[in-house]
């Protein structure tokens, strides 16, 4: 049995300007800014009951990314129509497109990064890892996960839950889980 990797996703109801300002005065900074256009393609799309995880594995993912802090110009999609032509013409549907807005913020000693995404038509969320945590139950390891953000200003309840992107897109609802990586 594989081992479970928690990463949590929770929206946020402020604005992206307190988040970067509460980071950085947690001694955060951005080091990594750029838009993403996410396409998803899948054979079988019939996601019914599927977690947020079993989606995205069922799915291929073209990723055109850049126009920011420390990236390369987006450019033009020609590689991507490419890529994309050839999916249909393997019997691929597109099933979710999606944009956002993706700032990293990191600290010294931090292995891994604090992500704020503003995702069209979904809102502002953070996602937070850490492989420190890995070997963990995934129970714990999402404890130590909001109990790290909360000691970088977020105010994360253990009870609050994670939005899920391509399940809220699939139902046209926001749905929600424990882990978004589950």
């Amino acid at each position: 049995m594989e081992k479970e990797i928690v990463e949590v996703g929770f929206p946020l109801k402020k604005q992206l300007i307190f988040y970067h300002d509460m980071l950085q005065k947690h001694g955060l900074r951005l080091v990594f800014a750029c838009i993403t256009h996410d396409v998803y393609y899948a054979k079988n799309t019939n996601f019914d009951g599927l977690t947020e995880k079993q989606i995205k594995d069922k799915c291929t993912r073209l990723r055109m990314s850049g126009g920011g802090i420390n990236t390369k110009p987006l450019g033009d999609n020609k590689k991507m129509l490419r890529q994309e032509k050839q999916l249909v013409s393997q019997g691929y549907t597109k099933v979710f497109d999606t944009i956002k807005f993706d700032f990293h913020y990191h600290k010294d000693g931090m292995k891994t990064y604090i992500q704020l995404q503003d995702i069209l038509d979904l809102g502002l969320l953070v996602y937070y890892n850490n492989t420190d945590y890995d070997n963990f139950a995934p129970d714990k390891q999402r404890e130590l996960l909001i109990d790290e953000l909360n000691t970088y200003g977020f105010k994360f309840k253990q009870t609050d839950l994670c939005l899920d992107k391509l399940r809220s897109f699939y139902y046209g609802k926001k749905m929600f889980s424990k882990n978004v990586n589950a």
